[in-house]
């Protein structure tokens, strides 16, 4: 019985749900009955030895609670401070964020809006060229009738102004230029209607009568001359500048379309990547919220619990306080020497019978009582009034003590069936959360590869895309470098063409010229010029001045000549020299033909294949905005799933912190609480015995009498 007294002792110091008090109570019980049986000569001493293990006991799980406590405690501060700055940090970057998203989108707006403004730009300046393009096409249209006109009426003049100097007006007048000048003088609006009069009575009279007016005439035409000749040189002037004004223009034009096509190619970028700078923005600061709305909870939540945990723990050292006052209390009124001399006293021999024990208590029992009664009523401890009602050795007490002790019973067994479902619920709940964390680490190592496989994408698009703005300017470069190549072999071709037609008409005007000599046959005579009209009265005038009625006889000449016969060697010669000419020429030209040709077909190609690059470029530029997006996407995932995995690691943590040591322990609590439950059982028969003697004795007493 005192081995099963202390077993039940040191299994109860380690689980404050077992009643400390009743335990005190059965053992000083059980412990005293069996010490009275054997004759040992002070038992009190086992009871207060048992009773100061019991206080060490408590003063250990008191330190190790204490360190538990300072660690959590420790815990409850280093989170909270880290969670405080995290939430702060985190409210932080999302005002950072949000303006950062604010900004970016303001500057998108702007970039598109600066876009549009270029397009229209551009649009304009394409639109201002060909309006000036038609309206320089019209004014030098209109230059080229006003001047032809002015041009022939002063051609009029020319031809005019001699003649009736040289009093040959009759013979003018029947030319076309006399009704193209009347025309002019009827046209203008500079001559003076007196001399209109003078020059239209001077083309009606057709006779050239008007020898006293000519003098007058001449100079009235001469004044006409000026004038037209002033009139052309001011629009020819003016034709010149409306030549360089449209050129100026049309470069300067030119420089704004390009100046707006860079602009749109700049702004078409940016506004690309001001989009994914959005969706990136955007999706951090979403992960940043719900980071903060996680932080947040969680230290709302550790808040409590950390609240709470201290309170139970003040709770818990309140109560153990008043378990060590009361089992100190016990052990200095049992320790006394008046208490060790009265249990000397009381148990003499071993043939003396526990009522002659309790007969022999009774001072002691009444101090003990005493000061239990005083601790009960400052500590108000149920387990200290089990102790005073095992003391007080009444039948009463030992009923109701027996009766806890079946209380007691049933819940060691309750306990028992607790421990056997927890190990139950541990053992799932441990092989699901297992489990969970392996699908969560197969789901982070997928998106860890799908992470992987969006940034090779990613890499390979934008190297594709760097090598497609190479070939567009490895394209702009070669379309540059072939159309002077081709401008240069032009003028070549423009050079040596007009050098070979020069070459081939000298040599046909040196056949020509031999051939009126030795062969007049084949002799082609040029075409007759067509004269002047002033050219044409000269000769009329000298014909009729000069002209003979016959002409002297000529004197005797040399005989007849005779030509060289190597002329039709020269001259074929110079056939060959022509052939070979027109055979280099036409070669000449089928090659030029051929090289524009191909110049042409090189520049459709470049221009197909820019375009197709060009148009490749905007479209991997818009995948990688969208591999941009997933990645993103899936890196925010790829952390979600960390974290669950974290929170799934942490609560398994915590299972196995709570669970292990019952899993461990299981079957020596199991055994434990078996003997526990036998030692309980043993006790009460125990008292059942006390109880038996004592109503033996009293039997016995009763039939000596």
């Amino acid at each position: 019985h005192a081995c099963w007294c202390s077993h039940a002792l040191a299994r109860g110091s380690t689980s404050r749900r077992l009643h400390v008090g009743m335990r005190v109570t059965l053992c000083v019980g059980a412990f005293l009955a069996v010490a009275a049986n054997k004759g040992e000569k002070n038992p009190i001493r086992h009871v207060v030895s048992l009773l100061q293990q019991m206080q060490a006991k408590i003063e250990e799980e008191e330190a190790t609670d204490a360190k538990l406590f300072a660690k959590y405690e420790c815990f409850c501060k280093k989170n909270t401070v880290e969670l405080t700055q995290a939430i702060e940090d985190g409210k932080a970057k999302i005002t950072d964020l949000q303006s950062q998203i604010e900004a970016t989108k303001e500057g998108r707006t702007q970039a598109i809006a600066d876009l549009q403004q270029a397009k229209d730009d551009r649009a304009a300046a394409k639109q201002a060229v060909e309006e000036a393009t038609k309206v320089r096409e019209k004014e030098a249209a209109d230059y080229a009738s006003e001047s032809g006109d002015i041009k022939a009426n002063i051609g009029a003049l020319n031809q005019a102004i001699p003649a009736i100097e040289k009093g040959m007006g009759a013979s003018f007048l029947q030319t076309p230029a006399a009704a193209a000048l009347q025309r002019a003088v009827s046209a203008s609006v500079s001559t003076p209607d007196y001399e209109k009069t003078l020059l239209q009575s001077f083309f009606q009279q057709g006779d050239g009568q008007a020898a006293p007016q000519s003098g007058e005439i001449v100079g009235i035409l001469k004044t006409m001359k000026e004038e037209m000749e002033k009139a052309l040189a001011e629009i020819t002037h003016a034709e010149e500048e409306a030549k360089v004004n449209f050129a100026q223009l049309k470069e300067a034009k030119a420089k704004e379309v390009a100046a707006a096509t860079r602009t749109i190619e700049k702004k078409t970028q940016k506004s690309g990547e001001m989009a994914v700078e959005v969706t990136q923005l955007e999706g951090d600061l979403e992960e940043t919220e719900s980071t903060l709305e996680q932080d947040t909870g969680y230290s709302n939540e550790l808040a409590v619990s950390c609240k709470e945990k201290a309170q139970d723990y003040e709770a818990i050292k309140v109560a153990r306080a008043d378990e060590l006052v009361a089992i100190a209390d016990t052990i200095k009124l049992l320790n006394s020497d008046e208490a060790l001399e009265l249990f000397k006293k009381a148990l003499p021999s071993s043939g003396s019978s526990l009522v002659e024990l309790n007969s022999n208590w009774n001072q002691v029992r009444a101090k003990a009582l005493a000061a239990l009664r005083e601790s009960s009523r400052a500590f108000a401890n149920p387990k200290l009034d089990l102790i005073t009602m095992a003391l007080s050795g009444k039948k009463e007490g030992f009923e109701k003590v027996l009766g806890m002790i079946e209380k007691m019973v049933k819940e060691l067994e309750l306990e028992q069936t607790d421990d056997d479902a927890k190990k139950a619920f541990c053992e799932s709940e441990i092989d699901k959360t297992e489990d969970k964390g392996k699908d969560q680490q197969r789901n982070i190592d997928g998106l860890a590869t799908d992470i992987d496989a969006e940034q090779e994408k990613l890499s390979k698009l934008q190297g594709e895309v760097v090598e497609l703005k190479k070939a567009v300017a490895d394209t702009d470069k070669a379309v540059q470098e072939q159309t002077e190549q081709r401008k240069q072999e032009h003028e070549e071709y423009t050079s040596t063409a007009a050098s070979d037609n020069a070459a081939l008409e000298l040599l046909e005007f040196a056949k020509n010229r031999l051939n009126k000599f030795y062969n007049p046959e084949q002799y082609k005579a040029p075409p007759k010029r067509k004269l002047t009209e002033e050219e044409e009265i000269y000769e009329n005038y000298s014909f009729v001045q000069f002209h003979r009625s016959h002409a002297p006889e000529a004197p005797e000449a040399p005989g007849d000549y005779k030509k060289s016969s190597k002329s039709n060697g020269v001259v074929a010669m110079i056939d060959l020299l022509r052939e070979d000419l027109k055979k280099e020429m036409q070669k000449d030209a089928f090659e030029e033909k051929e090289a524009q040709k191909d110049y042409e077909k090189f520049m459709d190609d470049a221009a197909r294949k820019r375009a197709t690059d060009s148009k490749a470029i905007t479209q991997k530029q818009e995948v990688i905005a969208d591999v941009e997006t997933e990645l993103h996407e899936t890196k925010g995932e790829h952390k979600t799933e960390l974290k669950a995995l974290q929170d799934t690691k942490e609560y398994e943590h915590n299972l196995h912190m709570s669970c292990d040591w019952l899993s461990e322990n299981f079957e020596v609590r199991k055994q434990a609480r078996t003997e526990e439950i036998e030692s309980l059982k043993k006790a009460r028969d125990v008292i059942n015995g006390a109880d038996y003697s004592l109503v033996q004795a009293k039997a016995s007493q009763f039939m000596g009498k």
